[in-house]
């Protein structure tokens, strides 16, 4: 929970990016973000009964600079499906990182990344195959 003060870390920037943050994975298992691959996502999503593992093709970026955003468009689908759902777009902080597949995490602008969270990233691009994770339909 957001306690008040300066070392208060916003939801705008989630403390879980953060190099060296460890994540438990849905075996048990704890890496450290840097760490996680993309079987990682893959096992953990087939553990739980609440989200699934969906791939979101990049298929448009627009920055603001004045705002440091980035709006970002998706065609989100299963990984086990070619077929995907009508584009969606999300608006990100420009260092907002994502873990795309064959690259690792990857954002907009990775020096704003390393700099906000000390962890290292691939720039993200247009085509670009994200780990999503989503709820699973009842």
């Amino acid at each position: 929970m957001d306690s008040p003060g300066p070392n208060n870390i916003s939801t705008l920037y989630p403390p879980h990016f953060q190099k060296g943050a460890k994540i438990q994975l849905g075996n048990g298992e704890i890496k450290t973000v840097e760490e996680l691959t993309v079987e990682d996502f893959k096992r953990s999503t087939t553990l739980s009964a609440d989200l699934k593992l969906d791939s979101s093709v990049l298929t448009k970026i627009e920055v603001d600079e004045n705002c440091r955003k980035a709006f970002l468009c998706y065609l989100v689908g299963t990984t086990d499906r070619i077929q995907v759902s009508p584009e969606i777009t999300i608006e990100a902080p420009l260092e907002h990182p994502f873990f795309v597949y064959g690259k690792g995490w990857c954002s907009v602008d990775p020096r704003l990344s390393l700099d906000r969270y000390q962890l290292s990233c691939k720039v993200l691009s247009i085509g670009d195959v994200c780990a999503s994770l989503t709820l699973k339909e009842n």
